[in-house]
């Protein structure tokens, strides 16, 4: 009896950490992306203004 209640209760621990896991590895996954797309935006945009405002030196 016990032992069915120890199995039952290390297969659901088991599982839920898998589903855990899996969750926040997309989350993180999709939040990172987006702050790399958003910090390469950022940067392109410096330094487009960086080569516009510079004198030019020919």
């Amino acid at each position: 009896m016990i032992d069915q209640f120890f199995i039952g209760f290390w297969t659901a621990m088991v599982f839920g950490s898998v589903a855990w896991y899996s969750y926040l590895l997309f989350h993180v996954g999709i939040k990172g992306g987006r702050d790399i797309v958003r910090m390469i935006r950022v940067l392109s945009a410096r330094s487009d203004q960086a080569e516009a405002s510079a004198p030019d030196r020919r």
